[in-house]
């Protein structure tokens, strides 16, 4: 099919746009680009790009990108190594320059530096490893593609000085180029884009993805039109749908023969269950098939009894096996396809074949639709991993499919109890109680599978924490997802109280303490995305020894958003010998806009201050008198 469009192609009638000059050409590096120290608009940079090119060559079918990028700091011999989509056929050549005793040494890309792996029916990914790299480095990639790639991205997460596209006009291609991102680009022609000086794109903490606010350009072939042939991609989302519904890893694989799991459909049959119990019976069935980790919108082969027989396979296998039970079971069930977070947001208006890359299921039980991924034991019925929730997805059926929303249907919510005592060396000892539902329960058990056992793992936690000594370890309902996650310590922690001549201070946040504000920019113009809803909640309760009396206690604090969309209670209690530290923080909303990130920022700012303050002890001199 290639051959013949190239050749239908190359037959047409080539509309040429204005020749310009390249702004740079493969191996043509100087030595003042090698001398160069630092990028004086951004002199904190570890490197720069200082010239990205790229060329859609209409007549050819073919798309060339050049990048140089200039190494300043050890932290940026990192971007030496790209991970680049492509096809089956692309080329690469690359080299690093360095200057050595005023020359300038060149050591060429290797073959065997290149590799190339599948992710879809069309596309594949490449990782490029450039040779020699150092501080003071000039490095440089050329590859070459046929077709149009997904996306050209203007930004990185380190500056670029320069970058340039060329999009050549053919009436008998027609593409979609949509505009992602804040950062100005200028386009001399129509068929020119350049984008100069773009500051580095500063990632935080709770960010969606990148990918949804670089500045870049995305692309979707519409469809080919030249004498004699005629193919059309993806125009609107139904005709998506049906593309996918044609496809022999989609459409195909779930309509072929489910016979293999006939008997687990008697198992549950024969239970007798109502429809929910028995859709998680299902649920949980094919939960026994092992993820093989890998994230794809296709299932690895046509039939699925492969991988129900060798029990692993990649995510849509193991979906689609979900799904075919499901519909045995006389379950409504469907196919979901999405974009994962780190992959980037699907936009309803503009339909995009290429965005795709994972697949959940919809089961419609008692008239309350679900979405479920099978590929993690951890996961409640119901439960999505955070990967997977990014706004929206597309329910794909033989009609013409539809929106869903994707909601987390879970909190991640942690209750903490602190029962200790303050003995006269000033070592706390006593019990510390966590109780984690929610994906809070799911990030532990997440977590705690990777440990060889409960030695590993409390060795680990000691070591995270100085000072803390596990005399004592419970853990209850691991192997139940549907119930909070119960885990128990008996501890001694040492190093967590100060003296100062016979002033004691006691911090009662102790391993919960918060200290680092995750918020650090100036200014953001992304949201905020927290994936779920969170609600922390800690009681401290201490017993200190009657020849110590409490001099100061912190003043409390509470703090509420007027949509009630956070919440922040630090308070403290004293009575007798026991000191209690009561601490509530409720995030109530997924996302926050840009125009709020300055108060979340500030609340961050009031819990690290509060986390801080410690209760005052002194001497009870009355009890040293008796």
């Amino acid at each position: 099919m290639k051959k013949l469009l190239l050749t239908l192609l190359f037959a047409t009638v080539y509309i040429a746009v204005h020749a310009e000059k390249p702004p740079i050409k493969f191996g043509k590096v100087s030595k003042e680009e090698l001398a160069m120290t630092v990028y004086e608009p951004d002199t904190s940079a570890a490197a720069v790009v200082l010239c990205k090119y790229g060329r859609f060559y209409a007549n050819e079918y073919k798309f060339s990108r050049i990048e140089r990028i200039k190494v300043f700091k050890k932290a940026g011999t990192k971007y030496a190594e790209f991970v680049l989509p492509g096809r089956e056929d692309d080329t690469f050549r690359g080299r690093t320059y360095n200057l050595v005793d005023g020359e300038i040494e060149v050591t060429k890309l290797k073959r065997e530096s290149i590799f190339k792996e599948r992710v879809s029916d069309r596309y594949y990914r490449y990782r490029v490893a450039l040779p020699n790299v150092k501080v003071g480095s000039v490095f440089e990639i050329e590859s070459s593609s046929s077709g149009l790639p997904t996306e050209w991205a203007f930004q990185r997460g380190i500056p670029v000085k320069w970058c340039e596209i060329i999009l050549e006009e053919s009436s008998y291609i027609n593409f979609r180029k949509k505009m992602v991102g804040y950062e100005s680009i200028t386009s001399p022609s129509s068929n020119r884009f350049i984008a100069k000086n773009i500051p580095a794109f500063k990632s935080e903490s709770y960010m969606n993805s990148k990918n949804n606010y670089i500045t870049k350009f995305e692309f979707d072939i519409l469809s080919i039109n030249v004498p004699g042939y005629y193919e059309s991609f993806t125009t609107s989302w139904e005709a998506v749908n049906d593309r996918l519904m044609e496809h022999d890893r989609f459409g195909a694989s779930l309509k072929s023969s489910s016979l293999y799991i006939t008997d687990i459909k008697k198992e549950i049959e024969n239970k007798n269950l109502e429809p929910l119990e028995k859709a998680k019976a299902a649920y949980e069935a094919i939960k026994s098939i092992k993820w093989n980790n890998e994230a794809w919108i296709f299932s690895s082969q046509e039939n699925l009894n492969k991988a129900f027989k060798e029990k692993v396979g990649n995510s849509t296998d193991i979906n689609f096996l979900l799904l075919q039970l499901f519909r045995k079971l006389d379950i409504e069930a469907y196919p979901v396809v999405i974009s994962t977070r780190r992959n980037g947001i699907l936009n309803p208006f503009y339909p995009s074949y290429e965005k795709l890359n994972y697949t959940l299921v919809s089961a419609v039980i008692n008239e309350k639709e679900y979405l479920l991924d099978a590929t993690e034991k951890e996961l409640c019925f119901g439960m999505l991993p955070s990967r997977c929730l990014n706004n929206n997805g597309r329910v794909v059926t033989n009609q013409k499919g539809k929106w869903v929303d994707i909601k987390p249907q879970f909190k991640k919510q942690e209750s903490v109890l602190y029962d200790l005592k303050l003995d006269k060396e000033l070592n706390l000892v006593g019990e510390i109680n966590y109780s984690r539902s929610g994906y809070a329960g799911y990030n532990f058990r997440q977590d705690y599978k990777e440990y060889a056992g409960d030695e590993d793992y409390l060795t680990s936690l000691e070591g995270k924490y100085s000072g803390l000594i596990i005399k004592d370890f419970t853990i209850k309902n691991i192997e139940d997802n549907d119930k909070p996650l119960q885990d128990k310590y008996t501890v001694k922690l040492s190093n967590k109280v100060e003296r100062i001549n016979d002033i004691i201070m006691l911090n009662p946040f102790l391993l919960e303490k918060i200290s680092d504000n995750p918020f650090k920019l100036e200014e953001r113009k992304y949201p905020v995305d927290f994936a779920y809803c969170r609600n922390k909640y800690l009681v401290s309760k201490i017993t200190i020894p009657d020849d110590f009396i409490v001099s100061e206690i912190p003043k409390p604090i509470k703090i509420i958003f007027p949509d009630k969309s956070v919440s922040v209670q630090v308070m403290h209690q004293h009575m007798a010998n026991t000191l209690t530290t009561i601490y509530k923080f409720n995030i109530n909303k997924v996302m926050f806009l840009p125009e709020e990130y300055e108060y979340l920022k500030a609340v961050y700012e009031q819990i690290i201050k509060k986390h801080a303050e410690p209760i005052i002890l002194k001497p009870n001199t009355d009890a040293a008198s008796l």
